[in-house]
């Protein structure tokens, strides 16, 4: 059986803060490793200057927000299934742990469908204006 080294903690975090300290390691080191989630991150910052600079109304702000953090989830729930999958697996070829990482890929593709309509929801109109010559 293995056991964990004596300077690696296995019980249950003691205090909101180191909690909160795995939590904000968890999100650097998907930022760190994952390319897909920092062009996301990216992408959301060029939302985020776009909203500022087309002074987007309060709700517009709470759908993009949302839009924002629903991609940011599942992609992170989709590293999280991919890397279980692969410690399960290992090496080896696995039909069923392709078809479970092809799933947790499809949420993430959905939820940045769901985005691309918020932002054509907010943007849209902003966007048509342009075209019709600031009209």
């Amino acid at each position: 059986m293995l056991m964990a080294s004596p300077d690696k903690r296995i019980r249950k975090n003691r205090h909101f803060y180191q909690a909160l300290k795995h939590a904000l390691d968890g999100l650097k080191a998907v930022t760190r490793h994952e390319g897909n989630f920092r062009r996301e991150l990216l992408a959301a910052l060029i939302v985020i200057a776009a909203g500022w600079g087309f002074n987007v109304t309060r709700f517009d702000w709470v759908l993009l927000v949302v839009a924002i953090c629903l991609v940011f989830l599942f992609e992170l729930a989709n590293t999280i299934v991919e890397e279980l999958v692969d410690l399960v697996v290992g090496p080896h070829y696995d039909p069923r742990a392709k078809l479970i990482k092809d799933m947790a890929a499809g949420a993430v593709l959905l939820a940045a469908i769901i985005a691309i309509a918020c932002g054509v929801y907010v943007f849209g109109p902003f966007v048509w204006q342009l075209l019709q010559g600031g009209r």
